[in-house]
């Protein structure tokens, strides 16, 4: 595989620094050398699909509200509170925000607050220098309306309503800010703790405390009356609380039942700072308990074994009876009733096992005309491996997989159950929840474990906005689908389970198939080092039963499960042999020869003389009498055994009727008959028309090679080779960019410019009537400009006429790179 072209620095048409940093997102992302975009597309695999043509359309792609959104939906706790600090001060100053005052504005040390900016700097939220920061057009709108439980502006309100106004200016009057600063100058007076200090010393009793808890539970409260007439002039004793903040536009009425407190107001309750505590930089701690690893790896060691088995099981029982597909997709509640009670489990389980057998790519539909589940070429190379090969493959694949077994038997919005490998289940955010998780159990200490609620706290902690992080019912599922699948036990994460996801759930879904590889590998040979080795040999004994004393070779067990039924399973397993399951041997082509010569290689002893008369005195009735179609005949040597089966009442169903001594007919078909007579404890086979014996031996199904199913572009990060490509790409295009020819004359250039500001000039130019040059992304992929009169921006359109060609155009909003005087 070639290595990744090296990197390189960007050209920027300005240096960074103070005072000379870059003007926008697209000219800060220009300055970056190869490796800062490596890690942009890597952290947000959204703006790498579709691929942007240059470095401007990607910036216009990283600050659209959708991309931005997601990327402030996935940030931690002090994350966001940093941001909502950035986008607090920058509404209040003008310019950028310096790092000293976001640093005192949280509370925080400038060093730790250097490097929570600098994060946002790198995902592209922020833009700037290493000093100063500016958020991106959007960042406030995707944070919400309350950044930091703060409430509007009062210059922003006082369109609310003209009695706001008034009042603001009476404020104004009351702090003696000069006429000519107006409201600009009230609100700036009102945000100083000294200046609100001298306000609420003449204010009625218990003010200042209603303030305090509207500033706690947030800017908004609900009151009767919110509009009421207040009088500001009134003496303190006979004006309540609430009358006197009403009247200097302390709280300001949003509706005829809720006031909201302003930004300002709150700002000087906090003395200053945009949080009310110090931001927490550290995640809440999770109370623990002692997990001795030895126990820990035999309890996930068991149940991956498990885990394996059950999956295996699976494919043999789909590889004789493939499952039929419903005509809406998915599997039948009666299929996976009988998957159930094939492998013994309940039907939560049983959907798991089937979700991960499909998710691993060891079953997939058939493709037939009529589409049944089945096992896939891949299953038998996964069959080849070890336990510990086998599991990780399931173990990554559960990682993986965009899909929530969880919620097969719930009900969707047309009230019918989801059924399983349904289309229903597809959830892109599952691999991303499933990594988080356990990325908070790695954060344990080794040899502690950690509570399902604590957990869930921790989670909440990393990602605040996100709602499956809060789901509690969803990190439940996940956790008990972990501890099933032996990645977890006792809320410690396995020593396989490390090996497998490395110490920090960033990395629990390999990105590298090379470094996957590796991974998988590793956990393996963890696995396969805590589980006892295979044994090829069962202690046969005389109560015809058979004791395998650990996990069997493969081989053994498909042969031995054969002729044998499991009686109990634990640190041993217990097979017993009974005449219906010799038969199902002798049905499936093996004489009694093959069954004894089998059992004699694997047993250290020689096989119990009652086993022995077992499976001939079986092999010697099997075969006697005959069945074969007519309705359905039976024949057979013995005249004393067909006169049993005329006399016995069970058989009157079938209607039976003697032909000849040795011939009876039956109205019945022929696998009715062979199921009642086998019931009677006789040992029939079937035969074919000409009169050879029908052997029951399985029929393998397998459908052509499938590709297992993998996340959406989006939704995980592109490798790093691929990622360095694409930066390689948008090298290119600058390049394309700045070889362009010029304008033409009179034509300025375009600068890329914010989204928002440009969506919000082209709205202006719209409603004055002016033309502007728009720069936008052709539909190659390249840049281009067009000299055009806004005529209106709706739904993501933008309605122009051409001034060069006099035609009217649509522009898509996500195309438009910026805008210039025209």
């Amino acid at each position: 595989m070639p290595p990744p072209p090296p990197a390189r620095s960007g050209s920027s048409s300005r240096p960074s620094g103070r005072g000379s940093g870059p003007r926008s997102l697209a000219d800060d992302l220009r300055g970056r050398d190869d490796a800062a975009l490596v890690a942009l597309l890597r952290s947000r695999p959204d703006l790498a699909a579709p691929v942007p043509a240059d470095t401007g359309n990607l910036a216009v792609r990283a600050s659209t509200r959708h991309s931005v959104q997601r990327a402030v939906d996935a940030r931690s706790r002090p994350e966001l509170d940093v941001l909502a600090a950035v986008v607090v001060l920058a509404a209040r100053g003008a310019g950028a925000t310096r790092t000293p005052d976001v640093a005192a504005a949280c509370g925080l040390p400038q060093t730790r607050t250097r490097d929570v900016l600098g994060r946002q700097r790198e995902l592209g939220l922020l833009w700037g220098t290493t000093v100063e920061h500016h958020p991106v057009g959007v960042l406030a709108d995707a944070l919400g309306p309350h950044p930091a439980g703060l409430g509007p502006s009062l210059a922003d309100l006082l369109d609310s309503s003209p009695p706001v106004r008034a009042r603001a200016e009476a404020l104004g009057r009351l702090m003696e800010v000069p006429s000519a600063e107006g409201v600009t100058g009230t609100t700036a007076r009102l945000a100083e703790p000294a200046a609100l200090d001298a306000l609420l010393a003449d204010a009625p009793e218990g003010t200042r405390g209603l303030l305090e808890r509207l500033d706690a539970d947030g800017p908004l409260g609900q009151v009767s009356r919110a509009r009421r007439d207040v009088d500001v002039a009134r003496e303190v004793g006979d004006v309540a609380p609430l009358d006197w903040l009403l009247a200097r536009a302390l709280l300001v009425p949003v509706g005829d039942s809720r006031v909201v407190l302003p930004r300002e107001v709150g700002l000087a309750l906090r003395e200053g700072r945009v949080h009310a505590r110090p931001v927490a930089l550290a995640p809440p701690p999770v109370p623990t308990r002692a997990v001795p690893a030895a126990r820990r790896d035999g309890l996930a060691s068991g149940a991956a074994a498990e885990a394996v088995r059950l999956v295996d099981r699976l494919g043999r029982v789909w590889g004789a009876r493939p499952a039929p597909v419903l005509r809406a997709g998915g599997l039948g509640v009666r299929e996976l009733g009988r998957v159930a009670a094939e492998l013994e489990v309940d039907a939560p389980t049983a959907a798991l096992v089937v979700e991960l057998a499909a998710a691993t790519g060891l079953v997939a539909q058939d493709g037939e005309a009529d589409p049944a589940w089945a096992p896939t070429p891949r299953y038998d190379d996964w069959a080849d491996g070890s336990t510990g090969e086998r599991w990780a493959a399931l173990a990554s694949a559960w990682l993986q997989v965009p899909r929530l077994p969880s919620l097969v038997g719930d009900r969707d919005d047309r009230g019918s159950a989801v059924a399983a490998l349904s289309d229903a289940l597809v959830r892109p955010q599952a691999p991303v929840v499933r990594a988080l998780l356990l990325d908070a159990v790695a954060e344990v200490p080794d040899g502690e474990g950690a509570g399902p609620d604590d957990l869930a706290a921790r989670l909440a902690w990393r990602r605040p906005r996100w709602a499956p992080a809060r789901d509690a019912r969803l990190l439940a599922t996940l956790l008990e689908e972990a501890s099933w699948l032996g990645l977890l036990a006792s809320g410690s994460l396995a020593g396989a389970a490390r090996a497998l996801v490395g110490d920090a759930g960033g990395v629990a879904v390999p990105d590298e198939e090379e470094d996957g590889a590796r991974r998988r590998a590793a956990a393996a040979a963890v696995l396969d080092a805590a589980l006892p080795a295979p044994v090829s040999e069962v202690l046969l004994q005389a109560d015809l039963t058979a004791v395998a004393p650990g996990p069997l070779e493969r081989d053994v067990e498909v042969e031995l499960e054969l002729a044998a039924d499991v009686e109990s399973r634990g640190g041993a397993t217990v097979y017993r042999f009974d005449g219906g399951t010799v038969r199902r041997a002798l049905d499936a082509g093996r004489t009694a020869d093959d069954v004894l010569a089998f059992l004699g290689r694997v047993s250290p002893t020689p096989v119990p003389q009652p086993l022995e008369y077992l499976v001939r005195d079986v092999a010697r009735r099997h075969g006697r009498v005959r069945v074969g179609s007519a309705g359905a005949y039976l024949r057979s040597d013995d005249e004393a055994a067909l006169a049993e089966l005329l006399a016995e009442r069970r058989t009157a169903g079938l209607g039976l009727r003697r032909l000849a001594p040795t011939v009876l007919v039956a109205t019945a078909d022929p696998s009715e008959v062979l199921r009642v007579v086998r019931s009677l404890g006789l040992a029939p086979a079937a035969e074919s028309a000409d009169g050879s014996l029908v052997l029951d031996r399985p029929v393998v199904r397998r459908t052509p090679p499938r590709r297992p199913p993998r996340p959406s572009p989006g939704q995980t990060p592109p490798g790093v080779e691929v990622a360095a490509s694409l930066v390689a790409a948008l090298r290119a295009g600058d390049e394309a960019v700045a070889s362009a020819p010029p304008p033409p004359a009179g034509a300025p250039l375009v600068p890329p410019a914010d989204p928002a500001v440009s969506l919000s000039e082209l709205r202006r130019a719209a409603t004055d009537r002016r033309p502007l040059w728009v720069g936008y992304v052709d539909t190659a992929g390249g840049p281009s400009r067009v000299h055009a009169l806004p005529l209106g921006v709706e739904g993501g359109r933008i309605s122009v006429r051409d001034l060069t060609s006099g035609a009217e155009r649509t522009l898509s909003v996500h195309r438009v790179t910026g805008t210039a005087p025209g």
